[in-house]
């Protein structure tokens, strides 16, 4: 037996937990993907498809495959976490601070030095699990089946220092339920307490850094390209609602001539239909005061799911705020929920798309 067993016994521990969580969640592996900017480069459903079988499977091999086999899975696992490393690495480097869900949607916090830490230290047990398949030749089950008494005294007294660190880290996180409040705060905290018992059941993911466009009628210029905007730069400057509509969907309609009533019920949000393209803006014969937005091919709407009418509330904090829902009725119960929550706050006027010119007037 070598030492090296409790890195290879961490990979097993961080591979199984990642993988189970990304089963549950597949979506998570996508979120996550476009949050990190990696979705031009990897094939999204490929990957919320394979990477959490193939974390899973590694850790099965580390585990239980002796000989060449456990060499060929350390080798692998180590390529994994390189390219892990890589990605947070990137993400840093781009000022890009956004969930990479590492750990599936239970795991949100944003990308930080903290997390390239952890994931060199992973990327550097990765080397010593190698390091150790290839001294032993031997899976980690048959290791620990040969340990003698000081060996597993060894390995217990490293889980008790690791289930002392879990604790510490966990307790800072629990609120005290002794706290005192302010006599003035007491009726409020109340009402808060309740609030968040009611969103509890909705877990607030990252928007995604998906694209969307300006129709060609708000381009400066008729000959501009196309500008494009992310889900993340469209709620910077406000919260916003979009609707997903389709000229050949009748309900579509249904939701559509909801939209400028909403709009002026509504005016600290930005209340945006989406269509496939420019030519399925003019059927719904929308008023001046309502911007439409186009998703060609209702590519990003595919990050949250098919089918039309839908609805997804983007929150300016840069998370997701409701949804997405799906069909008609569904649709407008979601609007009377947000009719009703917002029916106290102050009203705000939205604030409209600003387009900058980016390019000289033609010459003639």
């Amino acid at each position: 037996m070598t030492p090296l067993i409790l890195c290879s016994l961490t990979l097993i521990v961080t591979l199984a937990v990642s993988g189970y969580a990304k089963v549950k969640d597949p979506t998570s592996t996508v979120t996550a993907l476009v949050n990190l900017k990696a979705d031009s480069f990897i094939p999204l459903k490929l990957a919320a498809r394979t990477l959490p079988w193939l974390e899973l499977g590694l850790a099965a091999g580390l585990l239980l495959l002796p000989g060449l086999a456990q060499i060929l899975t350390a080798a692998a696992s180590l390529a994994l976490f390189i390219a892990y490393w890589a990605l947070i690495a990137r993400a840093l480097i781009q000022g890009n601070t956004a969930s990479c869900n590492c750990f599936g949607s239970a795991s949100q916090a944003p990308t930080s030095i903290f997390t390239l830490i952890r994931n060199t230290g992973l990327l550097l047990a990765a080397a010593a699990s190698l390091i150790g398949a290839l001294q032993t030749r031997s899976s980690a089950l048959s290791q620990l089946l040969a340990l003698d008494a000081q060996g597993w005294l060894w390995l217990l007294g490293a889980g008790f220092a690791c289930l002392t660190l879990w604790a510490i880290y966990r307790a800072e996180l629990v609120e005290n339920p002794t706290q005192q409040a302010e006599p003035g705060q007491q009726a409020s905290n109340l009402e808060a307490a309740g609030q968040d018992q009611a969103e509890q059941d909705y877990v607030r993911l990252p928007i995604p850094y998906a694209d969307i466009q300006l129709p060609l009628s708000k381009l400066p210029f008729p000959d501009h390209s196309p500008i494009q905007l992310t889900l993340r730069d469209l709620a910077a400057s406000q919260a916003r609602v979009l609707f997903w509509i389709s000229p050949g969907c009748g309900h579509c309609h249904d939701v559509a001539s909801k939209i400028p009533d909403w709009q002026k019920a509504l005016p600290m949000l930005g209340i945006h239909p989406v269509v496939s393209d420019d030519k399925s803006i003019e059927p719904f014969s929308f008023p001046p005061e309502v911007e439409v937005l186009v998703d060609p091919g209702f590519k990003t709407q595919r990050l949250f799911g098919n089918g039309t009418p839908a609805v997804l509330a983007l929150g300016a904090d840069g998370l997701l705020a409701g949804g997405p829902v799906f069909g008609s009725s569904k649709v407008m119960d979601f609007m009377d929920d947000i009719l009703e929550q917002m029916s106290q706050e102050p009203e705000a006027q939205p604030e409209p798309l600003h387009i900058e010119a980016q390019d000289p007037l033609p010459q003639p």
